[in-house]
C-alpha cells in the first residue's frame, strides 16, 4: 500500500517510469503496471492526495488478488530450479532461450514474464563496477544513523548512541545529532531539526533500505513508516530508498558518519547528551564546513550559500504535527490504549487491531486504511475518552441506568416530571431507580405534555406511585383542569402535622377561653 502511494505520488510531480524505478529499487515493468492500473482508476496531474490514497488503495486490493496466482506459479517454476541454474550458467544464455529450452525439452510452459520475475528474484546479476554521480545543487540529501559507542543519557545513564547524520550531496554540507532513540519519533524529529538548521529543504533524500542491517525497520523503510511519509508530504520532499545492502549508494553520507567517528568521537569525553550535541553543532556549523572537500574542491558552507540553498525548497509556515503511529486492539469495554489513556471505539471494532495516529491535537483511529474515530488528546494519564455513540444499543441501556441520568431526562420531559422523580431518587434504592425508568418510559406511549400533566396530578394529590401515574394517562385524568395544582417540593424535615403549631394553640385558647 505504502509503496503504491510513494509511486503515485512521485507520477503525479512529474517524475518519469525511469526515475521511479531507479529512485525505488522496482523494475519499469512494476512501475508501469502500477501508473495503467492507476490512470485506469483516475489518476491525473491534478489528483489531490486523499484521491490518491483511495485510488492506491484500490490498486492494493486488486494486486492483492492476483498475488495468489504468482505465487502457484512460483512453486511450479521452483521444481526447476537446478535446471534453469544449470542453463544461466552457460555463455551467451538469454532468459527467453531458458524459456524455450524448459517447454521444448522439458515440456514445461509458464508464462515468460513470470519466470523473468522468478530469475531476477533467484539469480541476479553481480554489480560490476560503479560510477561516479553528479547530483545538482540543492536536489538530494543522504541520510543514516551510525553507532558511536555508550553515552550519559538525561537520567545520568549510559546507553547506546547513534549519530545521525543528513549530508546535502551537492555541497557536502553536513547536519549531526547525536541521539539514544530510534523509534520513529526521534527518526522524524532529527530530519525537522536538520531541515531548521539549512533553513531549507532538498528535493529528494536518499536513506538506507528496510535491510540494511542495524536499524529497526519502522525507521530505515519509509513505504511502512507512515509518519515518515507524513513528514514527506509536509515537506514536499521525495523518499528515495538506496538498493539493500549497497552502502556504495550513499556514500556520501556514510563517508559522513566515518568523520564524526573519527573527529567526534574519536579521544573526546563527554558527560552528557547535551554537551555531545553542542559540540556535533559547532562541528558543523564552523569546523568541517569551512575545510576545503577533496571531491568539490570548495568549501560544504560557501558551496552550500552560494549554489545549494538557492536551489532548495523554503521551510513550510507552519510547523509539522508530529505524529506517533502505533497498533492498538480495541477492548470489550468499547476502548483502546493510548500511550495511558483510553480511547473508545464502535463496538464491531471490538478485538481488532487498529492504526492509531497521535497528534499534537487529537487521536486518529483507523481500520484498513479508513479512518473510524477521532477524538481531542488526552495529556495526562489514565484518562477516559468516550463517546457514547460507539457503545451497543445494550450498553445504552445499562449507561441510561442510573439516577442521574433519570433526572436529565426528566428534564427534558417537563418540569412536573423532574420535580416528582427528585421525590422519588431522593431516597437511593433499586426499587426506586426501576419505578423511575418505568415513568420516564410512559413518555413513548403517551407524549411529554401528557407524562407531564399526569405528574402534576399526581403531586397535587402527594401520590408518587407508578401505578397512580399509570391510571391518571389511562383514564385520561390528566386532561382534567390542572390548574389548581401547583408543582410541590416535599421537604422531608417539615412537620408531619397538616397545621403548624400556632394554629393548634390558638384553637385550644377559643375551647377553653
Amino acid at each position: 500500500m505504502s509503496e503504491i502511494r510513494e509511486v503515485l505520488f512521485q507520477s503525479i510531480r512529474g517524475v518519469s517510469n525511469r526515475g521511479i524505478a531507479r529512485s525505488l529499487g522496482l523494475s519499469r515493468n512494476t512501475i508501469n503496471q502500477y501508473i495503467r492500473l492507476a490512470k485506469k482508476l483516475g489518476l491525473s496531474p491534478a489528483t489531490s492526495s486523499e484521491e490518491v490514497h483511495d485510488i492506491a488503495l484500490q490498486m492494493s486490493k486488486t494486486l492483492y488478488e492476483n498475488k495468489g496466482r504468482d505465487s502457484n506459479i512460483n512453486k511450479k517454476i521452483a521444481n526447476y530450479h537446478e535446471t534453469i541454474k544449470s542453463y544461466l550458467q552457460e555463455k551467451n544464455m538469454t532468459q527467453t532461450q531458458v524459456h524455450r529450452k524448459l517447454a521444448s525439452v522439458h515440456n514445461f510452459t509458464v508464462n515468460e514474464r513470470a519466470l523473468n520475475r522468478y530469475i531476477a528474484k533467484h539469480f541476479p546479476p553481480m554489480v560490476k563496477s560503479t560510477v561516479h554521480l553528479i547530483t545538482k545543487a540543492g536536489e538530494e540529501a543522504q541520510v543514516d544513523y551510525g553507532y558511536v559507542g555508550l553515552m550519559n543519557g538525561d537520567d545520568g545513564k549510559p546507553h547506546k548512541t547513534y549519530a545521525f547524520v543528513m549530508t546535502l550531496s551537492h555541497s557536502r554540507h553536513r547536519y549531526v545529532e547525536f541521539v539514544q532513540s530510534q523509534n520513529q519519533r526521534s527518526w522524524c524529529q532529527s530530519h525537522i531539526k536538520a531541515f531548521q538548521f539549512f533553513g531549507a529543504v532538498p528535493q529528494r533524500i536518499l536513506l538506507d533500505n528496510l535491510k540494511a542491517g542495524v536499524i529497526k525497520a519502522d525507521i530505515y523503510d519509509p513505504m511502512l513508516n507512515v509518519a515518515y511519509e507524513e513528514l514527506s508530504r509536509f515537506y514536499n520532499v521525495i523518499l528515495d530508498p538506496a538498493k539493500a545492502r549497497q552502502p556504495q549508494h550513499k556514500g556520501k553520507v556514510e563517508r559522513s558518519v566515518l568523520l564524526v567517528k573519527q573527529q567526534l568521537i574519536a579521544g573526546c569525553q563527554y558527560y552528557s547528551l547535551a554537551e555531545a550535541n553542542a559540540a556535533a553543532l559547532n562541528w558543523c556549523s564552523n569546523d568541517i564546513a569551512n575545510r576545503i572537500c577533496s571531491s568539490t574542491g570548495k568549501k560544504p558552507l560557501e558551496l552550500f550559500e552560494q549554489e545549494d540553498k538557492p536551489n532548495m525548497q523554503g521551510l513550510p509556515d507552519k510547523a509539522f504535527d508530529l505524529p506517533i503511529w502505533t497498533i492498538g486492539k480495541v477492548h470489550k469495554d468499547h476502548h483502546v490504549t493510548v500511550m495511558r489513556n483510553f480511547y473508545s471505539v464502535p463496538t464491531e471494532y471490538i478485538g481488532k487491531d487498529v492504526n492509531i495516529r497521535v497528534g499534537l491535537r487529537t487521536v486518529e483511529i483507523y481500520s484498513s486504511h479508513q479512518l473510524i474515530k477521532t477524538h481531542l488528546r488526552e495529556f495526562d494519564s489514565g484518562k477516559w475518552v468516550t463517546d457514547e455513540a460507539d457503545y451497543s444499543e445494550q450498553a445504552k441501556k445499562y449507561l441510561c441506568s442510573t439516577p442521574e441520568f433519570c433526572l436529565e431526562k426528566a428534564k427534558e420531559i417537563g418540569e412536573s416530571v423532574y420535580t416528582l422523580l427528585l421525590v422519588i431518587l431522593k431516597k437511593s434504592s433499586n426499587t426506586n431507580l426501576r419505578k423511575a425508568q418505568a415513568i420516564i418510559r410512559l413518555l413513548d406511549k403517551y407524549g411529554a405534555k401528557r407524562l407531564d400533566d399526569a405528574c402534576l396530578r399526581a403531586i397535587a394529590f402527594d401520590n408518587y406511585e407508578y401505578d397512580a401515574i399509570a391510571r391518571i394517562l389511562e383514564y385520561n385524568l390528566d386532561s382534567k383542569n390542572n390548574q389548581s395544582c401547583s408543582t410541590k417540593v416535599i421537604d422531608s424535615n417539615a412537620s408531619a402535622y397538616v397545621r403548624n403549631e400556632s394554629e393548634y394553640t390558638s384553637s385550644m385558647e377559643v375551647n377553653y377561653g
